[in-house]
Order: structure tokens, then C-alpha cells, then sequence
């Protein structure tokens, strides 16, 4: 419901595309903004810091200890042990890591990694003073790049280059070489072509929690005093505003929407796709991943072979792990194929 207005791509502030890639339209957002979360992460700390409430720990929990049905403790790396009265499991992608050392013994769907990075570039010259985005990358949002503000006396000169996603089981630490390539020949194609002369200073790895559902992991579990919300993938940190009152109300005792029941931690796999509709939107994304990583067909019935192709191998894949009436997100088809996801 955002309000918006079509714009001559020529009058975009440092638009310099390739001619191969140039839009032919654009749309402009005259209220989008965006922010430096580092530097709203540094203010939240500090914030913290002065609360007399709050105890920061270097340190990290090894395992959550259990008698009966209540959470009496955290076992920390450090061999230090934290005791307390209500548990909050809220960090990310790892908590599936944390709830498989503790055995707890609770029926939480896998947590996969979705691991991206962004690239901030310093490019003198060429400053951004709006958001730049493509169309659709791969299945993805396109490539993005972001004017990213630094202080009040520092320079308006960098910008964030942003994103890839894969699915993995575990975290990388590192940006992959072919992401941070694709990054870089992305942003200089389709949005400027003189970012081939700016400088690389930092490459930025996330990683978006995404469960075997796609749907976030919200609420009280069956151990009385133990929350979780995680699972939130791209949104926790634009949908912080609400979980946070969502699940200060669930420690106070206060009452929740009831609609946030179906996003519970312990719940069966959310099945909002069809086999059928399933396998037509996983051959568009495979398709859609092809054409931006340089596919080109020969001719028309190439395309039509490739994509009875894809549709063959998810329709064996289907098969393969009896999802006859429900159907694999297209995110999460590299996790069923690899048998991480069942």
C-alpha cells in the first residue's frame, strides 16, 4: 500500500547500467528509507548497558539443563552455569544447534542456515542518496544497493551491495568466492558500471533462520518456562517491534493474539503449497537461477528440454520423499535433495 511513482530510469541519481542490463522502467518509493544496523545495534547496546537489569555474558551456551519440565539452568562455554526463572531461545539460525545439545526432548523441525552476504564498497564519485533494486535474481529480491550512512562528519561515499542466500546445515563463516563474484559483477552490470573502480572494504555474512517450513518458530513451548522465536528468515529484525511485545507478553502472563498459535514452536510442517503448484513455481525459480548465472538457449525447444527436465527431476523428488498431496518450497528443495530436510 506504499506509495509509488513510475520515473524515467535516466533521471535515477548514478544509474549506469550496461546497455544489456538497463531497465526500461522504473518505480520510485519516495518513502522508503533504510538505516545502518550496525549502528542501531551499537545504540541498542549501549542502551542495554545502562539497565541495571541487564548482564552482558562473552560467552557462549553450550546447553540448556532440564529437570522435569522446567528449565532450571544454561551450561556456558566457559563452564560458568546461569540459573533463572523464565528462558528465552532467540538466536537465530544456531538455536537448532543449542536445542540438539541439550536433548531436551521437544519436537521442533529442523533449522536450516540461510547464508548471504552483503559487500560494502567505498565508491568516491559515485555516492547513492536512494536504494537502487533490479527485478527479480535467481528466485531472490534482485541486487540491491543501499547508501550506507557512517556517522554525521564521515563521508557519504559507501554503499552496501547486497544479497546472496543458500540453504545450508551448517554456518559458514566466510562468504563463498562465487558469491562475492556474482555480488560484485551484478552491481557493476546492472546498476553502475563505475563501482569497477571502487574498493572492496568488507564482506558481510548472515544467517537468515530458516526452518523446514519456511515459517517462523513463535511462542511458549511444552517446558513451562521455555520461549523460542526464531525462524524468522529475512524479517526478525523488521518484525522486531512486534515479537518483542509478543513475547514480553508471553513472560509477563499477559494475553496474545491467538493467530500467532499457528506459528508454534512445536507444531507440524505448515503445508501451504500444493504438489502441483509446488513443482511449477520450483522449474521457474531453477529457470529464473539459470538466466541470471548466463544461461542462454540455443533455441526455443532447448528452453522447453531444460524445463521438462527440472519438472521431471522434482516430480522423482516428490515421489522420492512421498509428497503426493503437498508440495517442496522451491528455498528448500536443495535440502530435501541432499536428504537434510525429510
Amino acid at each position: 500500500g506504499e506509495h509509488f511513482e513510475f520515473v524515467n530510469p535516466k533521471d535515477i541519481p548514478n544509474y549506469y547500467p550496461s546497455q544489456r542490463s538497463r531497465a526500461t522502467r522504473a518505480i520510485l518509493i519516495p518513502n522508503e528509507g533504510w538505516i545502518n544496523p550496525n549502528l542501531l545495534l551499537q545504540y541498542l547496546e549501549l542502551s542495554l548497558l545502562q539497565c541495571r537489569q541487564v548482564t552482558f555474558k562473552n560467552a557462549k551456551v553450550e546447553k540448556i539443563c532440564k529437570t522435569k519440565n522446567q528449565v532450571v539452568g544454561l551450561t556456558l562455554d566457559t563452564a560458568e552455569k546461569l540459573s533463572g526463572d523464565i528462558f528465552l531461545l532467540s538466536n537465530g539460525a544456531a538455536a537448532g544447534e543449542i536445542l540438539s545439545q541439550s536433548n531436551l526432548g521437544l519436537n521442533i523441525q529442523p533449522i536450516f542456515y540461510g547464508v548471504g552476504i552483503s559487500l560494502e564498497l567505498k565508491s568516491p564519485g559515485y555516492p547513492l542518496k536512494n536504494c537502487i533494486r533490479t527485478p527479480n535474481r535467481g528466485g531472490t529480491c534482485g541486487v540491491y544497493s543501499v547508501p550506507l550512512y557512517l556517522g554525521p562528519d564521515d563521508a557519504e561515499d559507501h554503499i552496501v551491495i547486497g544479497a546472496s542466500n543458500f540453504l545450508a546445515p551448517e554456518p559458514f563463516f566466510h562468504g563463498r568466492v562465487t558469491s562475492v563474484a556474482h555480488l560484485l559483477d551484478s552491481a557493476i552490470q546492472e546498476i553502475n558500471g563505475h563501482f569497477s573502480d571502487a574498493q572492496l572494504v568488507h564482506v558481510n555474512v548472515g544467517w537468515r533462520p530458516t526452518t523446514q517450513d519456511t515459517q517462523p518458530l513463535l511462542g511458549k513451548t511444552s517446558i513451562e518456562n521455555l520461549i523460542i522465536a526464531t525462524g524468522t528468515k529475512r524479517d526478525g529484525f523488521h518484525l522486531s517491534p512486534v515479537l518483542s511485545e509478543m513475547i514480553t507478553s508471553i513472560m509477563l502472563g499477559e494475553r496474545v493474539d491467538q493467530r500467532f498459535e499457528v506459528f508454534a514452536p512445536e507444531r507440524e510442517l505448515i503445508r501451504e503449497l500444493d504438489r502441483a503448484e509446488a513443482i511449477a513455481m520450483g522449474v521457474e525459480s531453477l529457470m529464473s537461477q539459470h538466466y541470471q548465472h548466463g544461461y542462454q538457449p540455443s533455441n526455443i525447444r532447448m528452453d522447453a528440454q531444460v524445463r521438462a527436465t527440472f519438472r521431471k527431476e522434482l516430480e522423482e523428488l516428490h515421489d522420492k520423499i512421498g509428497a503426493f498431496d503437498w508440495g517442496i518450497h522451491p528455498e528448500l528443495i536443495n535440502m530435501y535433495t541432499r536428504g537434510y530436510a525429510k
